[in-house]
């Protein structure tokens, strides 16, 4: 009976470990997509220095449509600093900002791995242990 008890506790720390790892994963995939977006906005400021004032150009307003504009000032950027809030910056500026956020994010990424891979560790050998009781019953 006890040995059922324990069997089932560890089923259920295994579960549980399980579940966190899922969680980190998600958040990983989360954190990654966003540096994906960080890196593109990163690279647009950045070809945006042989844009001139008067210029057009199209501005993706979602899906696949666009829509003509005219750049009125090609020395400042607003940049969101949060859902709420948005900032003008100088393009150098607004990279250097991007340049942070990259590194937060490289930071949050390693993180998550370590988390990810010493759950995954734990997960293996408890997977092995488990399946070792249960061959014995």
């Amino acid at each position: 009976m006890e040995n059922n008890q324990n069997f089932e506790q560890q089923l259920n720390q295994f579960r549980y470990l399980k579940e966190q790892r899922d969680v980190f994963q998600g958040q990983f995939e989360i954190i990654n997509a966003s540096l994906g977006n960080i890196f593109t906005t990163k690279r647009t400021l950045e070809s945006l220095e042989g844009v001139n004032e008067n210029d057009e150009i199209l501005i993706p307003i979602g899906g696949l449509a666009s829509i003509k504009a005219t750049i009125k000032d090609t020395k400042n950027v607003l940049v969101s600093v949060n859902q709420d809030t948005v900032i003008e910056k100088t393009s150098e500026e607004a990279i250097e900002f991007l340049n942070k956020l990259i590194e937060q994010h490289n930071n949050q990424l390693k993180f998550l791995k370590e988390r990810i891979f010493a759950l995954d560790t734990n997960l293996q050998g408890m997977n092995q242990m488990l399946q070792n009781r249960m061959s014995q019953q």
